[in-house]
């Protein structure tokens, strides 16, 4: 079951404990890292509640390209997941230019190799719970 972090106009974080799950949903137009002061704030309170190989589920489908600023400010997430241990992540996308941004944020984090992109949501979850996809 969901267990809500964090949900504002930017972003909504949430964790299941059950399945060992980040989960993030990107919304609108982020023009500086200011707009979200508690952002790894709220990264770090997620991974509180999941242990290492826990697999997590990027939805940006509501995210408009970032600017510069703020792909540096996803790329410090990326690498609290990748510190604490990350087993699988799964980008859910539906812009092609937002899609290129993720496969650029996972690769300078290191975490390529565990990154799959979607868009669909359902496959993106039975990816990450072990189905064929």
């Amino acid at each position: 079951m969901k267990q809500e972090i964090k949900k504002n106009d930017s972003y909504e974080i949430y964790v299941d404990k059950t399945k060992n799950r980040f989960y993030i949903k990107f919304i609108g137009y982020w023009q500086d890292p200011s707009e979200v002061p508690d952002y790894l704030d709220d990264h770090k309170k997620a991974l509180g509640f999941l242990s290492s190989g826990f697999t997590v589920l990027t939805d940006t489908r509501d995210m408009k390209t970032p600017p510069p600023k703020i792909m540096e400010l996803h790329g410090k997430g990326l690498q609290m997941l990748n510190d604490a241990e990350m087993g699988k992540l799964a980008l859910v996308v539906e812009q092609a230019i937002v899609g290129i941004g993720g496969r650029r944020a996972t690769r300078e984090a290191g975490l390529e190799e565990t990154t799959r992109q979607f868009n669909d949501i359902k496959e993106a979850e039975d990816w990450l719970d072990g189905k064929d996809v």
